[in-house]
């Protein structure tokens, strides 16, 4: 019975990262619900509670952009997840709302600078523009908090 709710929010998830917020593009640029949901799991769960969670979304994520390497978005994840998950514990003990907000901007920022390395590693064409990633940024940091408040209620459900 408690596997309904899990799958709700991430049919609901999905629906709105591919159906609805690529139609709310400021500057090429448009939260990434997917990140948000990982990065505010690992600071409620723990980053290998929530692998299960990383892999599928970084596989979504790799299958549904254009890198042409699977596990680019996979392994940027991972390393989202566990500096999150880090700076939520030892550095931002207390969950304020400033606590988390720094905790998902250094999330965000982290999540970006290792795509771009990652790509240029890889040898991958990816498009940086400063201004788009200051756009996201505050995108996301937009999204992150109800986010966070909006999985801290279902994670109640997750077992896995």
């Amino acid at each position: 019975m408690k596997i309904f709710p899990i799958i709700f929010y991430i049919i609901v998830l999905l629906f709105v990262q591919i159906g609805i917020l690529p139609h709310l593009v400021i500057f090429n640029a448009y939260p990434n619900l997917i990140l948000l949901s990982i990065i505010s799991l690992s600071i409620l769960r723990g980053w290998k509670k929530t692998l299960p969670w990383i892999i599928s979304g970084g596989l979504f994520m790799d299958f549904y952009s254009l890198h042409n390497i699977l596990g680019i978005s996979l392994v940027t994840l991972l390393i989202t997840a566990y500096i999150s998950y880090f700076l939520s514990q030892n550095t931002f003990k207390k969950a304020t709302f400033l606590s988390l907000f720094l905790v998902f901007l250094i999330s965000i920022i982290i999540y970006y600078v290792s795509l771009i390395v990652l790509s240029e590693i890889f040898g991958i064409n990816f498009d940086f523009r400063f201004l788009n990633f200051i756009i996201e940024i505050i995108y996301n940091l937009i999204f992150a908090i109800p986010i966070f408040y909006l999985t801290k209620k279902y994670a109640r459900f997750w077992k896995i």
